[in-house]
């Protein structure tokens, strides 16, 4: 494959009288929206500091907000804020403060699970775009019709509909629909998940979830308190609850032809690496599948790549796997890890020929790196000299939190993306 360019324009695209659906990336701060933005997507969803399922990442200040999305618009970008979680009355207060002050942000449009939401969106907020959040847990035409008489523009349809379903849903739909491709599935029904907070005090419903669903568990007998024993004979434990990773990608062709509006993709937590990696795999989907391109030996490149993102086992979900006992099949899925994310660019260097990188993760002189950029393909680079750019000295590693020179490397992208292979 070669490099290539998105044809977006802030229209979406056509094949054959079926619209392109826009790709919707993920991002919990500034700077990931930057590289969402420049990696091609079409829209990002991001949350402010209040109201939203993600609260324990960075999320955005309500200065945050308005800057990230004064810099997607300039791209033609559109940025949706989350509001969709659960409230109760002792936050009604808060929540009516917090939406009156999003007047100054203007986001394209608000994620919303709870009707008290969307009343005080539409009263405070009005002529906004309302987007029912897959919280929601809308499985049927006729939800989607009570909320576009409620006033949503859009709907995130629940993760457990087939592929029928969702054809059927969008064949009787005035709205739009949102479908998730990619990322984390919850062992209950689309999030509602009350183990969290059962075993932690975190409440999953609120943005506090602290993932006990993916933790290692043992059986202990009662009366042995100090000896545990694997639930199946492996010794390294097991993951009873883990979910698999949902992963659309080689059947997105498909979801293009069921008429959908938007490619979701989940991962509000997740670092500038990860987003800008599945950003561009599934921007370069979408733009092989306009240009009738998408096809066995490109889906095979493709998955190549996206399997050097960490993920957990990849599968179909309710959509496409024909035989569920993949769902609850559980023993073996643990977390897939084949490259470490090593830094981003920041800069040039004219004397070493080479970018400055603020250094994540440790990596050697001598060692081969891969170096993602937007739009064009990866490349490798076998690093034969580094040097610190405080010091203006050669060394033979680069730390965490270093700025190092990659020498000879020459210019790359300035949203490049620097990785090592385990």
């Amino acid at each position: 494959m070669t490099g290539f360019q998105s044809v977006f324009t802030g229209e979406r695209r056509r094949l054959n009288n079926k619209i392109i659906p826009e790709l919707l990336v993920p991002a919990n701060n500034l700077e990931v929206l930057k590289y969402a933005v420049e990696y091609g997507a079409d829209a990002v969803y991001i949350g402010g500091r209040q109201f939203n399922l993600r609260s324990l990442g960075e999320n955005f200040s309500i200065d945050e907000l308005k800057s990230g999305i004064e810099y997607a618009h300039k791209k033609g970008v559109s940025v949706y804020l989350t509001l969709n979680a659960v409230i109760h009355d002792d936050e009604l207060e808060a929540l009516q403060s917090y939406i009156k002050s999003l007047k100054k942000v203007n986001p394209d449009g608000l994620i919303i699970s709870d009707m008290g939401v969307i009343y005080l969106a539409k009263r405070y907020l009005p002529g906004i775009n309302i987007h029912i959040s897959t919280q929601a847990n809308i499985t049927n035409q006729l939800a989607v019709k009570a909320a576009e008489e409620m006033g949503a523009s859009r709907v995130n349809i629940s993760r457990e509909l087939s592929y029928d379903s969702l054809k059927g849903i969008v064949k009787n739909s005035n709205i739009e629909i949102e479908v998730f491709a990619h990322g984390a599935l919850c062992i209950s029904y689309s999030g509602r998940c009350m183990l969290s907070r059962y075993m932690t005090g975190r409440d999953a419903n609120k943005g506090e979830c602290a993932h006990s669903c993916r933790w290692k568990y043992y059986l202990m007998e009662e009366e042995r308190s100090n000896l545990f024993f694997p639930i199946e004979q492996d010794k390294k434990g097991t993951y009873i609850y883990n979910s698999r990773d949902l992963c659309l990608l080689q059947m997105l062709d498909r979801i293009v032809d069921a008429g959908v509006q938007s490619i979701k993709i989940e991962g509000r937590m997740k670092t500038e690496s990860y987003v800008s990696l599945v950003t561009w795999v599934y921007r370069r989907a979408l733009d092989l599948i306009s240009e009738g391109n998408f096809n066995r030996k490109n889906i095979v490149f493709l998955m190549e790549e996206l399997d050097k993102a960490s993920h957990r086992n990849f599968t179909t979900g309710f959509m496409f796997s024909k035989d569920k006992s993949e769902l609850e099949d559980n023993d073996n899925v643990g977390y897939i890890k084949k490259y470490d994310f090593i830094g981003t660019c920041h800069g040039y260097n004219n004397k070493y020929n080479g970018p400055v990188i603020n250094v994540k993760n440790q990596f050697n002189a001598g060692k081969a790196i891969d170096i993602l950029q937007p739009y064009v393909n990866p490349k490798r680079f076998l690093v034969k000299k580094i040097v610190s750019a405080s010091e203006n000295a050669e060394v033979a590693c680069a730390n965490p939190n270093d700025r190092v020179i990659i020498c000879g490397l020459g210019r790359v992208d300035p949203f490049s993306i620097f990785r090592i292979k385990r």
